[in-house]
């Protein structure tokens, strides 16, 4: 019986190809950028965070200072309401005994 001939796949993986930007969709991210997430511009583009983070940055474009303020407090509300309510359910469990 004949042995199929093996062929070797090279070590490289092929890229995943990613699509171009078109025109009304770079006109909408310069339109959207200083105001608005990335999360919130990815979701609207159906793009990743990362892609629209690296056009803003190759357009030169940047977040306004109000959006900037913005984006620290949602931020720190992130981080810090999951520790508030761990506190709360832990003071709430406890009994106090006289």
């Amino acid at each position: 019986m004949p042995r199929a001939k093996k062929t070797r796949q090279s070590k490289k993986t092929k890229a995943k190809v990613r699509p171009r930007w078109t025109k009304e969709e770079v006109a909408l991210l310069k339109r959207l950028y200083r105001t608005h997430s990335n999360a919130e511009i990815a979701r609207i583009l159906g793009r990743k965070v990362s892609s629209v983070v690296f056009k803003g940055h190759r357009l030169g474009l940047s977040k306004g200072v109000r959006r900037l303020r913005e984006m620290g407090r949602e931020n720190i509300r992130r981080r810090w309401e999951p520790l508030q309510r761990r506190s709360a359910k832990k003071s709430g469990s406890r009994r106090r005994t006289k």
